[in-house]
C-alpha cells in the first residue's frame, strides 16, 4: 500500500461523510467527495460548509487547498484504494433498501482487490449481505466495519483522538486497514465484524438509555406534582456519586434514538426495557405540552430552539421540532427563534423569526435548546412567562 491513496467517500458531503474527507485531505492522500446532494457539493467546492462543525471552514479550505475533489458520478470510484460509505441509515424497511441499493452500486463499481470500509450503523446482516455478494467474492475485495463515533459539532477534534475500531474477518485485514488509520495518527483497535456492530450500537444505545432514565424519574416526580429540578439538586449537592447526572430534556438526534431501534432490533429480548424509553421521551414532551397548557393564559409561545441539541444547526430526529408539532397539535401559536437557522420559512413547514421582531407578541416562552445565544437574553425576558424544556 502506498503512502498516498487514492479514497472515495460515498455520502461524502454529509455529516459524516465531509469531515472525514477533509481530515484525510489533510493527512496527505487524494480524496474523492461523491455525493448526489448537489448544493452541498457546490457550496464545500467553494469553502463554505454546508452545515456546522466546530473549526469547519478553516478546515474545509486547507483540504479545498490541497485537491479535495467533489463527483457526483458514483462510477469514479474505479480509481480508488479505499472506498468509504458514510450514509445515514436506520432499522426502517426504505432505509435498508436504500443503503442496500448503494452497496451493490458500489460493489458493481470498485477495482479489484480494493478496500471497502463502512463506516454508517448497521447490522450483522448487513455484513453477511456483502460478504456472500458473488461480485464482491470475484474483485477479491477486503471489508471492513469501522463505525463512526464522533459527537456531531466535534468532529475535527474527535477524529484526531478517538481510537478507530476496525472489525474485519481476520489479523492480515487488520494490519492492511490498520496500515492506513496509523498512518492519519490514529490508534486501532482489532475486533470481529461482530464486535464492531455491537459496540457501535451498545455506545449510543447506553448513552440513550442513560438520558432517558432522567427523563422517566421526571416523568415519575411530575405525576405526583413533586419540582424534580429541586430533587437534583438536593441530591447533587456536594454529593460527588452523582455529580454526573445528566440534563433532563428530550433525547433526539440522528444517531441516539435510531441506533437503539436498531439495537433492540438485531437483539430483541423479552420485556425489553430499552423500547420502554422510546416511550419514555415522548411523555417527557406530553409533560411539557401540559406545563404550557396549565402556565399559559393565552395561546401565543415564542420557543427558542429547534434544533436537536445546543450550538447546532441539524434538526434531524429533533426532540425540539417534535416539541413544536406536539404544541401546534393543542391549538398553540408557536413562534420559533432558532439562531442557527436562516430566518424565514424553513423546509420543515415552520418560520423562523428574529427574537427583537417578535418580542412584543407575548409574554410566554419556553426554551426548548439551550443554545448559548440564548444566555445573551435576560434582559429581555424580565416579566416573561418562562417554562425550560430542559435542566
Amino acid at each position: 500500500m502506498s503512502s498516498k491513496l487514492n479514497i472515495s467517500v460515498i455520502g461524502g458531503a454529509g455529516h459524516i461523510g465531509l469531515p472525514l474527507s477533509c481530515f484525510f485531505q489533510i493527512k496527505g492522500h487524494q480524496v474523492n467527495v461523491i455525493d448526489k446532494n448537489l448544493t452541498a457539493l457546490e457550496k464545500a467546492s467553494k469553502g463554505t460548509p454546508p452545515f456546522y462543525e466546530k473549526n469547519f471552514k478553516e478546515n474545509l479550505q486547507s483540504a479545498n487547498n490541497l485537491g479535495l475533489n467533489y463527483k457526483s458520478d458514483i462510477e469514479t470510484i474505479k480509481d480508488s484504494n479505499i472506498v468509504f460509505i458514510t450514509l445515514g441509515t436506520s432499522s426502517e424497511d426504505v432505509d435498508i433498501e436504500l443503503f442496500d441499493n448503494v452497496l451493490e452500486e458500489v460493489i458493481s463499481n470498485i477495482s479489484k482487490e480494493s478496500i471497502l470500509i463502512l463506516r454508517s450503523t448497521i447490522t450483522h446482516e448487513t455484513i453477511l449481505k456483502v460478504k456472500n455478494n458473488s461480485i464482491f467474492m470475484e474483485k477479491k475485495l477486503l471489508l471492513a466495519y469501522c463505525p463512526e463515533r464522533i459527537a456531531e459539532g466535534f468532529a475535527f477534534e474527535e477524529l484526531e483522538k478517538i481510537p478507530q475500531i476496525i472489525g474485519v474477518k481476520n489479523s492480515n485485514d487488520f494490519e492492511i486497514v490498520s496500515k492506513f488509520f496509523i498512518s492519519c495518527g490514529l490508534e486501532t483497535i482489532h475486533t470481529t465484524f461482530e464486535e464492531a456492530v455491537f459496540t457501535k450500537l451498545f455506545s449510543n444505545t447506553y448513552r440513550y438509555a442513560e438520558f432517558s432514565l432522567i427523563n422517566e424519574f421526571s416523568n415519575i416526580a411530575k405525576k405526583h406534582n413533586i419540582d424534580f429540578d429541586k430533587i437534583k439538586h438536593f441530591s447533587t449537592y456536594k454529593y460527588d456519586r452523582l455529580s454526573k447526572l445528566p440534563k433532563t430534556g428530550y433525547v433526539g438526534g440522528p444517531c441516539l434514538p435510531k441506533d437503539t431501534k436498531t439495537f433492540t432490533h438485531s437483539y430483541p429480548v423479552i420485556d425489553d426495557i430499552l423500547s420502554k424509553f422510546l416511550r419514555t421521551n415522548d411523555q417527557f414532551l406530553d409533560g411539557i405540552v401540559n406545563d404550557c397548557i396549565n402556565k399559559f393564559t393565552t395561546k401565543n409561545i415564542i420557543q427558542f430552539g429547534i434544533t436537536f441539541k445546543e450550538n447546532s444547526d441539524d434538526l434531524r430526529s429533533s426532540g425540539a421540532f417534535k416539541l413544536y408539532e406536539k404544541l401546534i397539535e393543542n391549538n398553540f401559536d408557536v413562534y420559533v427563534v432558532e439562531p442557527n437557522l436562516a430566518i424565514g420559512i424553513s423546509d420543515y413547514g415552520f418560520e423562523n423569526y428574529r427574537f427583537e421582531d417578535i418580542k412584543q407578541i407575548t409574554d410566554n416562552i419556553i426554551f426548548a435548546v439551550d443554545h448559548n445565544e440564548f444566555k445573551l437574553y435576560p434582559t429581555d425576558l424580565n416579566n416573561k412567562s418562562i417554562i425550560y424544556a430542559h435542566s
